[in-house]
């Protein structure tokens, strides 16, 4: 059919961990056929790449677009402008976040996400389900069961912010580990340990503006609550997933665990790999506020080592864009310190560089890491995450030689600053492609004004 195929000509591909020169020819959106000297079916789109390292297209598992705040508050960043950012980084496909109130049904609040968010994605995208309070949902165990059947495996627990509903008790969370163990859902928990954040937090400690929030939210607080989760989690059964990891310690205890038959997985994030706490200590600190926050050099030293060794499954972002008028109206109150980072436009060229350019982890490494793990994991695979006849033909197209400084307005985040910014990156995608389309090239969206992402159910059997 005329118009709906491609052909990726002459590229250096990364498939099953091994690079080699291939074609790829595409048809309907996936991936048909893989071979050398493959010839163009009549009316393909050619997509020319020689001299280039065709990836997977980017999984970030872990985004915040358009994050409720309160009752008529929100994060600055909308779905258009994240799925922007996320196909100028070479990212195909996101995971967001539900965000119903304290005892709404999660099937409602993924319903409710899915209407706000129809047809307006650019990239593709699926929905953790958060869960605000185990115990004010009627059959938890049952509505979580169900939204397994229907595509939605994966559910969001906090172990901090008890005064904003959200925090989940020991006996709750040995409750969801269980459940996982029966239903085959991901339990995703967010490991701090709130009482003791809000103790440190009601004594402010003296400290040179932002680097306040380093010392009420010290590595001891993540990790005290990931230990805790990953023991329960060894004693049910249950799968868990710790996201955005901060420090290398927390790494070594879930390793730990995995070795007494603990399932846990472990997500770390490029901040934590790439910027260290002095920064909080600069006058403009509150721009890199985060939660965890950012940790010392030998952590972020410690944190490349487990993702080498298998230690850290995932990278994501946690990406959740702020402008920088609203990071410095906090006023030295830490309770206005909006935290968050954007993140999914530099996912890619931050690991490219800080990672396989300086050899702290190999490109077969990186794609683990960014696409074939977030996939398994989350239950996209093998439809997202690999280059294989039948999957959907999502690829980042980069060449290897080309670096540029980081500049936020190239990125399409709606923040107007960058965390990286100025910082001379290899890895930013030439073209990416989303299900056989041509959807950015050379730095800019080929329909910026007709979002193309579709809604992709999960099954994580």
């Amino acid at each position: 059919m005329p118009g709906n195929h491609l052909l990726v000509r002459g590229g250096s591909v990364l498939r099953e961990g091994s690079l080699a020169r291939a074609d790829i020819i595409c048809r309907a959106g996936r991936i048909v056929s893989i071979g050398r000297g493959l010839k163009a079916p009549a009316g393909a789109t050619v997509l020319d790449a020689a001299g280039l390292l065709v990836l997977p297209g980017v999984i970030d598992a872990h985004v915040h677009y358009r994050l409720r705040l309160g009752l008529v508050t929100w994060n600055d960043e909308t779905f258009e402008s994240g799925s922007a950012a996320a196909l100028l980084g070479g990212v195909t496909t996101i995971i967001d976040y539900t965000g119903q109130g304290r005892g709404v049904p999660l099937r409602r609040g993924l319903d409710d996400r899915l209407a706000e968010t129809e047809g307006r994605f650019h990239c593709d995208y699926a929905f953790h389900c958060v869960v605000p309070s185990w115990s004010a949902l009627r059959d938890p165990a049952g509505q979580i069961a169900r939204l397994v059947k229907d595509g939605a495996p994966t559910f969001k627990f906090f172990s901090a912010y008890a005064a904003r509903g959200l925090m989940t008790g020991a006996e709750e969370l040995y409750q969801a580990l269980e459940v996982s163990r029966e239903t085959g859902a991901l339990v995703c928990l967010h490991a701090e340990n709130g009482p003791v954040i809000d103790l440190l937090s009601a004594r402010p400690p003296k400290a040179p503006g932002a680097f306040a929030l380093a010392l009420t939210r010290p590595p001891a607080t993540e990790w005290s609550a990931a230990s805790s989760a990953a023991g329960w989690a060894g004693h049910t059964g249950g799968e868990l997933y710790l996201v955005h990891v901060s420090h290398s310690l927390t790494t070594d205890i879930a390793r730990q665990a995995r070795t007494l038959g603990a399932r846990v997985y472990v997500e770390t994030c490029p901040q934590y790999l790439s910027l260290d706490e002095s920064l909080l200590r600069r006058r403009d600190g509150p721009l890199y506020s985060c939660c965890p926050p950012l940790r010392d050099k030998a952590s972020v030293a410690g944190l490349w080592r487990a993702a080498a060794s298998g230690a850290v499954d995932v990278i994501a972002t946690d990406s959740c864009a702020f402008t920088r008028a609203r990071k410095e109206a906090w006023r030295g109150d830490l309770s206005k310190l909006p935290m968050g980072l954007p993140g999914t436009a530099t996912l890619l060229p931050l690991v490219y560089t800080r990672g396989v350019r300086k050899g702290k982890i190999s490109l077969a490494r990186l794609a683990e890491l960014l696409c074939a793990g977030p996939a398994r994991i989350m239950g996209l695979y093998p439809r997202k995450g690999v280059i294989r006849e039948g999957s959907d033909a999502d690829f980042a197209l980069l060449d290897p030689r080309a670096a540029r400084p980081v500049d936020w307005r190239a990125l399409g985040h709606a923040s107007d600053y960058s965390p990286y910014q100025g910082m001379k990156l290899h890895g930013f995608p030439r073209h990416t492609v989303l299900r056989g389309r041509i959807v950015m090239s050379e730095g800019k969206l080929v329909s910026p004004a007709r979002p193309g992402g579709v809604y992709v159910k999960r099954n994580r059997s």
